[in-house]
């Protein structure tokens, strides 16, 4: 979990997409969630959901369109060594590597992974 983040929220397994008003379609519990805290301080292996991309509109655009911008969720899978890149998977499958520093402006609330039936 995220250093100082409250309780996780509940995993929506499918993509996110828009809603019919044209804004972010929010996993499930993360429109009212508070930022929990950047995207550089996520442990590896853990959900997360987008809550907030701190940059200008033309960057944060492009990573929109990368799959990690609000309401998507991400999953970090490894960081490189000496603060280098970290490795993400978006909700939708897609990966990509985020420097360190715009890890640090991409804000995210942590997830819950989904419950197994047993």
């Amino acid at each position: 979990m995220i250093p100082g983040a409250s309780s996780p929220l509940p995993l929506d397994p499918g993509p996110s997409s828009l809603s019919s008003t044209g804004e972010p379609a929010w996993p499930r519990g993360a429109r009212d969630a508070a930022a929990a805290g950047p995207l550089a301080e996520v442990r590896t292996g853990e959900p997360v959901a987008v809550v907030e991309v701190g940059l200008d509109a033309d960057l944060a655009g492009w990573l929109g369109a990368m799959g990690l911008g609000p309401g998507q969720t991400l999953t970090l899978i490894r960081r490189a060594a000496f603060g280098g890149p970290l490795h993400v998977r978006t909700g939708s499958g897609g990966e990509l590597a985020i420097n360190a520093a715009l890890a640090r402006s991409i804000l995210v609330a942590p997830l819950l992974p989904p419950r197994r039936i047993p």
